[in-house]
């Protein structure tokens, strides 16, 4: 199994930075119809899409962020996502009178919901990517395939809000928790191998010039003046720009630092277009002919160092 390695540096989860030990792990699933990861995983990697509503989990202030998203990249391949390293606790499960599953070690996954009606779509997100990633944690960290629950299941322990995920989508298929864990567990007998595939080298968008009026413009933490100052970018330098959804801030690169500066002070820099090389109409004096008196004497000095050579070497 490939899983594709996107971690929400941006988040206020990831910055948070809690560690567990994993004791379980949460299925949850999204609740709204739409399957594509773009969704809910940004910046674009080349494969997933971008994002133009802003409205992904990899912000500052947003209060949900899986450990995992499994949905559809652009060209509708299911794959999985790690958006956390997987000892860093989730924000997914919320409380319940009993305490906060994630807060107590469960890993947390999305799985992107469609209509609910594609049932190949459910096989290979669900019984398939889901049932395989649940597997794989369970072999990596010890945990018992008892301890794998969905939303509503810890709920029901007193350890997360009022879900029915991702029940409600098994039950479309006449499955339950029970299936899956069984699937799970017939999974663990072959073994899960995985290969990671690092997307963390954020390709920008664009590059642009800072033509700010002061000597240079702030990089902060989030889209707005309130938030710190984690760099400076002098005037006329070139930025990378990551994402321009917002219309007041956009998030850049510079120099390594990644934050938000001003959108009003940014233009963008194009790449100059291609040009094809132009051909050069050849000089005149290029085209003057050897007049037959220079060729004779050329041809004669050229007789004279062959026998001259052909003397020396015969002594």
């Amino acid at each position: 199994m490939k899983i594709y390695k996107r971690y929400f540096y941006q988040s206020d989860c990831y910055k948070a930075g809690r560690i567990i030990k994993p004791i379980g792990v949460q299925v949850h699933s999204t609740g709204a119809n739409n399957p594509y990861l773009k969704r809910y995983v940004q910046p674009d990697d080349g494969r997933i899409g971008r994002n133009q509503n802003g409205n992904h989990h990899n912000k500052y202030g947003g209060n949900v962020c899986a450990s995992a998203y499994i949905g559809k990249q652009a060209d509708g391949n299911v794959a999985v996502y790690e958006a956390l390293p997987w000892d860093y606790q989730c924000w997914l499960s919320g409380s319940g009178h009993n305490g906060n599953a994630n807060r107590l070690g469960y890993i947390g996954f999305e799985v992107c919901e469609d209509g609910l009606t594609d049932r190949t779509y459910f096989e290979n997100a669900v019984m398939g990517k889901a049932v395989l990633l649940t597997a794989y944690l369970c072999q990596e960290f010890g945990i018992s395939v008892d301890n794998v629950r969905d939303h509503s299941e810890l709920h029901g322990m007193g350890l997360a809000s009022n879900h029915a995920d991702i029940t409600h989508w098994l039950r479309k298929y006449s499955l339950t928790m029970d299936d899956f864990r069984a699937a799970v567990r017939y999974a663990l007998e072959d073994g899960i191998t995985v290969e990671y595939i690092d997307c963390d080298v954020v390709k920008g968008l664009y590059d642009a010039i800072t033509t700010n009026p002061g000597t240079y413009l702030n990089l902060r933490e989030g889209p707005g003046t309130n938030y710190r100052s984690i760099g400076h970018i002098p005037q006329g330098a070139i930025v990378s720009v990551l994402e321009d959804s917002l219309p007041e801030w956009y998030r850049v690169s510079y120099q390594g630092e990644t934050g938000f500066a001003m959108a009003q002070y940014l233009e963008r820099v194009d790449d100059p277009p291609f040009q094809e090389p132009q051909e050069t109409e050849p000089q005149e004096s290029d085209n003057v002919p050897i007049s037959k008196e220079l060729l004779k004497e050329l041809s004669a000095k050229a007789l004279n160092l062959y026998q001259s050579l052909s003397k020396l070497l015969g002594e």
